[in-house]
């Protein structure tokens, strides 16, 4: 699953080896620690996301269900602080948009 949020883009998939962890990963150090705070987080500089962390199923959902309880802005776009991480949602935005308008979209 890919996750955006106000301060970051994670990557987070079942672990392939303990079934009741999930591997969260980030191409951005801060990314992973906006969601999951305190937690370790392993480089792997050649992987395709650097930046890992293993996590126990219900640490993350814990994570998750306390970022949409505490959400309060009305526009995601608005609610992004870093201007270069802005800008790169805006262009995921973009391309979103017009695949939309591809395949019957409004």
């Amino acid at each position: 699953m890919w996750l955006y949020i106000s301060d970051g883009f994670l990557s987070i998939v079942a672990h392939r080896d303990q079934p009741m962890h999930l591997l969260v990963r980030a191409r951005h150090p801060d990314h992973i620690g906006a969601l999951l705070p305190g937690l370790e987080v392993t480089v792997m500089p050649e992987a395709d996301y650097p930046f890992r962390v293993v996590a126990h199923r219900t640490v993350v959902q814990r994570a998750l269900v306390h970022y949409v309880m505490n959400m309060d802005y009305d526009n995601f776009k608005n609610s992004i602080d870093d201007r270069a991480y802005h800008d790169t949602c805006v262009e995921v935005w973009r391309t979103m948009w017009a695949f939309g308008c591809r395949e019957g979209g409004l």
